[in-house]
């Protein structure tokens, strides 16, 4: 049991509230049947899930569950789609223009560097996976092995758009990751955030959800925390997009189908064989999609 109330590593406020725990052992045993070893992360039974209360971000506590490079390497040997062409890349093509410079924290495999290179426009990427860092290099893009702070002691004020794509819900040390993002933009840039939607209805139903969990996960963000950036960084907020649910509605059904309680179970069983059509047109309506994408542009 952790004893000790953290602050919140967005706002570094201490109106905290703690919302459940997590059996560490669930946790060990859903990686390894990823072919995964994660016990070295956990010192104690539970993981406590926090909520910011202020802004609503919600974090995993204690901090030193979070996976380190050698986590992400395991990753992507054991997940052939862990660094992939997403949703976001595509949204985030439209801030883009031709003589941009474009800084990507968290770049993988180089999926956007790829798509921008196609595009004619400037692209960098900082990445801790060294794995990855090498087949970038030998595709002929720009990455570093490099920390975002060491970044920032280079090159501030130097990218009219800085990045990143399911990297933030990683982090731990979010204020001070956003701070120097906001650092290494010129006048007016743009910083773009991908992350994980963590609304109810996608994630209530699923708690043990693997990789929304611990080493994976440090943190969790919904449209509250990413609007609530505008009172603590100089930013403002451009553009919230939610990605359609219908791109990932197959596993959003299954999800309900096997978390959901007894009645949403059964109706949504009912009407998936009944009228599979008209369901899914409802439910893609009212029902906001996986992803997040924040545009935000830096403020003086």
């Amino acid at each position: 049991m952790n004893l000790i109330v953290p602050l919140s590593p967005l706002t570094n406020s201490s109106n905290v509230i703690k919302h459940c725990s997590f059996s560490v052992t669930r946790i060990c045993n859903d990686y390894s049947k990823m072919g995964i070893n994660v016990e070295r992360f956990f010192k104690s039974d539970l993981v406590d899930l926090y909520e910011c209360v202020d802004s609503g971000y919600r974090f995993y506590y204690p901090f030193s569950c979070i996976g380190d490079a050698a986590f992400y390497v395991d990753l992507s040997l054991n997940r052939t789609n862990y660094y992939s062409v997403r949703w976001e890349h595509g949204v985030a093509l439209k801030y883009l223009k031709s003589n941009d410079s474009v800084l990507e924290i968290g770049s993988g495999f180089g999926a956007f560097l790829n798509r921008i290179k196609l595009e004619n426009i400037k692209g960098k990427g900082l990445e801790l996976n060294p794995f990855a860092v090498k087949q970038c290099i030998q595709n002929g893009l720009n990455v570093k092995e490099r920390l975002i702070n060491d970044e920032v002691s280079i090159n501030a004020n130097s990218y009219s758009i800085v990045c990143c794509f399911q990297v933030l819900e990683h982090i731990t040390d979010v204020n001070s990751f956003i701070a120097s993002s906001i650092k290494l933009l010129k006048e007016n840039g743009k910083l773009i955030i991908g992350v994980p939607n963590n609304n109810p209805y996608l994630f209530v139903n699923d708690k043990y959800h693997t990789l929304n969990l611990p080493p994976h996960h440090a943190g969790l963000w919904n449209k509250k925390a990413l609007k609530y950036l505008e009172q603590i960084f100089p930013i403002m907020l451009v553009s919230l997009e939610f990605e359609p649910l219908n791109v990932a509605y197959t596993d959003f059904l299954n999800v309900q189908l096997k978390n959901a309680n007894f009645l949403t179970r059964f109706v949504i069983r009912i009407s998936h064989q009944v009228m599979p059509n008209i369901l899914k047109k409802i439910l893609c309506k009212y029902v906001k999609g996986r992803n997040i994408l924040a545009v935000f542009e830096k403020v003086e």
